[in-house]
């Protein structure tokens, strides 16, 4: 008897909110808004929206950790490598050739090499770089979680990894007293929330989950604009191993993964679901029609509040155009896919797989 899998259309939701912030956070480094004093009410306002969609790269790896944290040490497992990579060799290597032909840059074909081995293909290519190193742990970040006796050994866990990596931003808002060493672990905190979240998800109104989230971005928002006296350059530290950072990405993922969409339109239905499919080229792609749009942008409209409203325009041309590219990479490729399926039907990733022993098999 074959185990049929559901699919949640609430973590295709997730992905999807996850993916649109993205262009969203890339946009506002184009707006002037980390050179000015927040003082107008849209600069003030700017200050919720860098906090809040700060979340989208949290919620991506909450998302593996809810996803994957049952997946175990297995030769089969890493052959999920190939779709990773192949990805981002495609998506890196069309980032690559755009620069050439833009005359953004010139490079040796040496120099693209280099550049698609160490991530700098595309401003945007350091996440494929932190997510490898993080699908390299997976099976022992889930040996560790699993190897957890209770749920509150599992909270514990989780708040160890909070300790570590976001709270050293809430301690030392005044006085350095918390080591920082630590904080670039905030992916493996994420990674546990996700995995603590799909066992014990809330059991909270999607309605009073928004409230809180509201009430929280708009307390830290006036909060920020008192504590570093409306200076943008202080939003560039609102990053996803602060406090208020995690705190937001927490109820926004509880949020959506709530909200009832049992009974939504087939055809929404399907557009959820395939975004959520081209989620990881469309993120990298983004680099291309973000290096045409702001550049003008930046030319023919003054810095700060007069930008703002023309991301309205900005951000769909560049979410937009990066989808279609992303379906375009999604055919080139077709074939790794059939060969990553036709592979793991053979019997060194199944039956014979030498990291998995008998009695599990």
């Amino acid at each position: 008897m074959t185990t049929v899998k559901i699919r949640d259309i609430n973590l295709d939701l997730v992905r999807c909110a996850a993916l649109l912030m993205v262009p969203i956070m890339h946009s506002l480094d184009h707006t002037g808004l980390y050179e000015q004093l927040l003082y107008s009410w849209p600069d003030r306002l700017m200050i919720a929206v860098k906090t809040l969609f700060t979340c989208c790269i949290p919620l991506y790896v909450m998302l593996s950790g809810y996803l994957n944290n049952k997946k175990r040490l297995s030769a089969r497992y890493y052959l999920g490598l190939i779709r990773i990579v192949v990805t981002y060799l495609i998506c890196g290597g069309a980032c690559l050739i755009f620069e050439q032909l833009s005359g953004i840059a010139r490079r040796s074909p040496r120099e693209m090499l280099s550049a698609l081995l160490n991530y700098s293909c595309c401003d945007y290519a350091w996440y494929i770089m932190m997510y490898l190193g993080l699908f390299l742990m997976i099976p022992f970040l889930n040996m560790a979680y699993h190897g957890c006796n209770s749920k509150k050994q599992k909270q514990l866990l989780v708040f160890s990894f909070i300790a570590l990596s976001a709270l050293p931003s809430l301690l030392n808002q005044y006085v350095h007293i918390y080591p920082l060493w630590w904080s670039r672990l905030y992916p493996v905190c994420y990674y546990f929330t996700g995995a603590y979240l799909s066992e014990y998800m809330p059991e909270i109104k999607p309605g009073k989950a928004a409230l809180g989230l509201l009430a929280f971005l708009a307390a830290y928002s006036v909060y920020f604009y008192f504590h570093f006296d409306a200076l943008g350059a202080a939003l560039i530290g609102v990053y996803q191993d602060t406090w208020e950072v995690y705190i937001l990405s927490v109820l926004l993922f509880t949020i959506l993964y709530r909200l009832p969409l049992a009974g939504i339109p087939r055809p929404l239905a399907w557009c959820l679901k395939k975004v959520s499919d081209l989620t990881l080229p469309a993120y990298l792609l983004t680099w291309i029609p973000d290096s045409i749009i702001y550049p003008m942008l930046m030319a023919a409209v003054p810095a700060g509040a007069p930008r703002y409203k023309w991301l309205f325009l900005t951000v769909p041309i560049s979410l937009v155009s990066a989808l279609l590219g992303a379906q375009l990479v999604e055919l080139i490729y077709r074939p790794a896919a059939a060969f990553t399926k036709a592979l793991g039907q053979k019997p060194f990733f199944s039956t014979k797989d030498p990291l998995i022993s008998r009695s599990e098999q």
